[in-house]
């Protein structure tokens, strides 16, 4: 952290967009460390300010970034820069996020239950139960009670491969130490496969969490998708927000308050358009006949399976937990 004298993007620069060599050169070095810039908060006086014949310039000089190592022991910190004074560049302090109590986790239905042989079985059995009520609503309560079965399942598979992996790694220590018998190696040989399903089921978990897209699975990237969800909660984390007084909320439960707050008047208001009539008459651009007809048919297999497949199964799940993979897959 601190002033680096020299940006790294040319929207970083007021006055020029120009990629120089210095700038392409602290990208290498960026990229070689593995570094990432942290959450910035403040008034964003790290662009520095300087003076020239045109008048003044401003370019992003100070910086605060982090390699894995720092992300994975400190968790989410952020970086502050406050005001100048009469400098132009700004002090910055590192903050360090305080842990909150844990209360749980809200259900996410994980891609890599769905390869389990016993996936369809539970999904079968919940589904073939009786619910009243109207056939949405049913649903509804198959899916809610679809959740408790499936969070039997193994929820966090980076824990399971931990206590998978010990286990040969001693067989293993055992077959070097001159303690080989038919037993051992029979052992070493069968629990192979499931350290390896289990390493694939921890790789599918975190590029779920990671939300990229571009990098498939299937080369052992485990390590970079577990950093990449490491930087994203980083940046997802919320130090801190403006209430409607316009003063800074920054403890986690009243920036809850706030955002609960402010959806409350927005949805309790009556949009300005509501009741105000809408006059179409001399308007000449009307649907065509075949699409009228089109309209009114029974809707098809093929509709339906067109809207389940249409989702990403790597986008972000529904607000009840589920995603795109969970109705491709049941």
């Amino acid at each position: 952290m601190g002033d680096f004298n020299v940006t790294r993007l040319g929207t970083e620069h007021t006055s020029s967009r120009i990629v120089t060599k210095a700038m392409d050169d602290f990208n290498i070095v960026v990229q070689t460390a593995e570094l990432e810039d942290l959450r910035i908060t403040g008034l964003f006086y790290m662009w520095t300010n300087m003076r020239s014949g045109t008048g003044a310039i401003s370019k992003k000089l100070d910086r605060a970034m982090g390699n894995w190592h720092w992300f994975k022991s400190t968790g989410d910190t952020y970086a502050h820069f406050h005001s100048p004074g009469i400098s132009d560049h700004s002090p910055v302090t590192i903050h360090m996020r305080n842990r909150q109590q844990y209360r749980g986790r809200p259900f996410k239905f994980l891609n890599y239950w769905a390869k389990s042989e016993k996936f369809l079985q539970v999904v079968s059995q919940e589904w073939a139960k009786d619910h009243t009520g109207s056939p949405l609503a049913a649903i509804h309560k198959k899916l809610q009670c679809l959740k408790a079965c499936l969070k039997e399942f193994c929820t966090r598979p980076d824990s399971k491969v931990v206590d998978l992996r010990a286990h040969p790694h001693q067989l293993q220590l055992d077959i070097q130490g001159d303690m080989v018998t038919p037993s051992t190696l029979e052992q070493e040989r069968q629990v192979r496969p499931k350290v390896a399903s289990a390493a694939r089921d921890e790789e599918a978990f975190f590029k779920q969490k990671s939300r990229i897209q571009w990098l498939k699975e299937g080369d052992t990237n485990r390590a970079f998708f577990h950093m990449a969800v490491k930087v994203q909660q980083s940046w997802n984390h919320l130090v801190r927000i403006k209430d409607e007084n316009d003063a800074w909320v920054m403890e986690e439960a009243e920036i809850a308050q706030v955002g609960v707050n402010h959806l409350t008047k927005l949805l309790g208001t009556v949009g300005r358009n509501v009741g105000r009539e809408c006059n179409l008459f001399g308007y000449d651009k009307q649907i065509a006949d075949e699409h009228k007809t089109s309209l009114g048919c029974p809707i098809s297999t093929q509709e339906v399976k067109a809207a389940l497949w249409s989702p990403n199964p790597y986008k972000a799940p529904r607000p009840d937990g589920y995603n795109g993979c969970f109705f491709r897959e049941a």
